[in-house]
């Protein structure tokens, strides 16, 4: 009897675990064009989004969308976008419901993370957990700030890619001025040729400082990125630290 009862509850946890597997959630609710507008919507609340653009590219926005990946959105709660994506010529041909569109702006502030972050969780009633996230990214930045200042990094004249800008000034850096994003013009290699301790902060999507090493060979040269190159759920804050551990880690 009780060799007998014993076969009975093998079985029966074989069967459950089998049922699991096969109810298991397999495909994200939320879907969003790129590595960056994913990580937006993270903060906004929503979970496990999938990027249709492959987080490795070197020019994600650039991604030429396939027919598969239309389904995937057409089958989504939330396509989350920026607008600027080579993909939305062909998504703006009635291809997707306005319902699960929702449009961004991906900036690197601490002051958009925020607006894009209300914007998404207003819209998919996802406020308390996107306010803890926002905090998190806001405490992220203020701790920065205050070692930057200590550092005394704010006081160094900057000279920073078109792209990676807003976020400079955003963690309170100093910055006289900017290149790109196409190319380096022959004013930028004049002033960089006359700014002493200058701090050059490229973008690892375009890299474009090379130039300025040659007429200034005491420039300290860093490189951001502002697209993460994953998908995990904190990969926006993951991104955020490892730019600001760059500068931090150069002084």
């Amino acid at each position: 009897m009780k060799k007998r009862l014993i076969t009975s509850l093998i079985i029966s946890l074989f069967c459950f675990t089998i049922f699991a597997q096969g109810t298991k959630e397999t495909n994200s609710n939320y879907v969003a064009s790129t590595s960056w507008s994913a990580s937006f919507a993270y903060v906004g609340g929503l979970d496990n989004v999938i990027s249709i653009a492959p987080a490795d590219l070197t020019h994600p926005p650039e991604y030429e969308i396939l027919p598969s990946d239309i389904q995937k959105i057409q089958k989504s709660k939330a396509f989350v976008y920026a607008g600027y994506e080579a993909m939305m010529k062909t998504l703006t041909n009635n291809l997707i419901d306005d319902d699960i569109k929702i449009q961004i702006t991906t900036v690197n502030t601490l002051d958009n993370i925020k607006a894009q972050a209300t914007k998404i969780s207003q819209k998919y009633n996802t406020e308390d957990i996107s306010e803890i996230r926002v905090q998190e990214i806001e405490k992220l930045f203020n701790e920065a700030r205050k070692e930057i200042k200590e550092k005394g990094i704010d006081k160094i004249p900057s000279y920073v890619h078109f792209h990676q800008v807003e976020f400079a000034k955003s963690l309170g850096l100093n910055v006289v001025g900017s290149f790109g994003p196409n190319s380096v013009s022959a004013k930028n290699i004049e002033e960089i040729s006359q700014i002493k301790n200058v701090l050059i902060i490229d973008n690892i999507h375009n890299q474009l400082a090379k130039p300025f090493r040659e007429v200034n060979p005491n420039a300290k040269i860093i490189v951001w990125r502002n697209f993460p190159n994953n998908n995990e759920n904190n990969a926006l804050f993951l991104m955020l630290k490892n730019n600001i551990d760059i500068l931090l880690n150069d002084f």
